[in-house]
């Protein structure tokens, strides 16, 4: 049964996005106003289950592409949505019914939302990810045979590029090589899908949760202790699954650096408290992937990684690690169909020349038998 998304719902989706977005995807906050206010001019965006489709509807996925820091500094006006779109459409010769989202994890959980605000279509309470990944090819959608071709990309200079290619992988590149051209950071518009293919390639319902976890968290008031107390209410019987304490501490280190445009790294937190006697080292590309107790890997990618302001409850990004900082690391179950054999072929920590194999963290944690399933049931 569809819904209808006011304002006051962006606010709540941004605020779940950034709990999903395992400390990658984007600061939605600048497209988070546009998205409102457009909302305020145009009235509510109507949310659909993607079971209310018709088998001749078709969706398009609609995403920001490129460097987030760029994109702040030169932002798009929002115009650039509608025209990837258009020439998507022309390009396949289909007519959109509706917006579908790529991600449900950062900035692109609400630039779909401004899109079907700026083109009056619904969009599908769906995503292609259950958090946020760096690459096309990171997606149910490729996973289960939908190809990212057409590939539309729109800057803010009216430049587009139109990428045909089969590969979804070859698409990757091609987008990669052209961004540095087109300012860095831009509209892209992909993934054409009529229903029967949508209904099979996406991870259903993930905008109403990501909704309904904002929403308590923005209630939750800056207090960590509840924040995690919702969490773990609202995911534990989803299509996630309860979430995990992995440590209460401090930053001691952070290592930063930029690698093919991407950032990579490692953090390190020395317990407090409770976990006095822990220390937990992080590592992320672009998004966290992996955490361990000295060799012992106690969660890894595609399982989300959270590292929570002790101070405010809400998550750090990648960039905004500092040391000192007080913070709880949280891992989050991955929704079932990411852990898909055809998903974990583009997701698994192989991917990131992290481990050879994905164990589930619920089972890396039983496995560790002490402490952290302790702590999170403590908690």
């Amino acid at each position: 049964m569809s819904q209808l998304l006011n304002e006051k719902d962006v606010d709540s989706l941004a605020c779940g996005a950034l709990f999903l977005g395992s400390g990658g995807g984007g600061d939605p906050s600048i497209i988070q106003i546009m998205a409102k206010q457009e909302i305020r001019d145009r009235g509510p965006v109507r949310l659909l289950s993607p079971f209310e489709l018709q088998d001749e509807d078709w969706g398009v996925t609609i995403s920001m592409m490129g460097s987030q820091t760029i994109g702040y500094e030169k932002f798009l006006s929002g115009q650039e949505f509608t025209t990837a779109l258009r020439i998507l459409e022309n390009e396949k010769q289909i007519t959109a019914k509706v917006i579908v989202p790529f991600e449900i994890g950062g900035i692109n959980a609400i630039t779909p939302i401004l899109a079907a605000s700026l083109t009056n279509l619904p969009l599908v309470d769906c995503d292609g990810m259950g958090r946020a990944f760096p690459e096309l090819q990171m997606t149910t959608f490729h996973a289960f045979g939908v190809q990212a071709s057409p590939f539309i990309l729109c800057a803010d200079n009216g430049q587009c590029v139109r990428i045909l290619h089969e590969s979804t992988l070859e698409v990757e590149k091609m987008a990669r090589n052209a961004l540095p051209g087109m300012g860095g950071a831009v509209a892209a518009a992909s993934f054409p899908m009529q229903a029967k293919a949508l209904q099979e390639a996406v991870i259903p319902h993930t905008f109403l949760l990501c909704k309904r976890l904002g929403e308590g968290i923005l209630a939750a008031g800056a207090d960590v202790h509840r924040v995690f107390l919702h969490l773990s209410r609202v995911l534990q019987n989803s299509i996630y699954g309860k979430p995990f304490k992995l440590i209460e501490g401090k930053i001691v280190d952070v290592q930063r650096y930029l690698k093919d445009g991407m950032l990579r790294g490692e953090t390190i937190v020395e317990g407090t408290g409770y976990h006095h006697s822990e220390q937990i080292e992080v590592q992320f590309f672009n998004e966290y992937l992996l955490a361990k107790q000295g060799e012992r890997v106690i969660t890894t990618v595609p399982d989300i990684l959270c590292i929570l302001d002790a101070d405010t409850g809400l998550p750090v990004m990648i960039d905004e690690l500092e040391l000192q900082m007080k913070v709880w690391v949280v891992a989050i179950p991955c929704p079932i169909l990411v852990r898909h054999p055809k998903m974990l072929d583009v997701v698994g920590p192989w991917n990131f020349g992290l481990m050879d194999q994905y164990v589930p963290v619920e089972q890396l944690i039983s496995e560790e038998g002490n402490g952290i399933h302790r702590a999170a049931s403590w908690d």
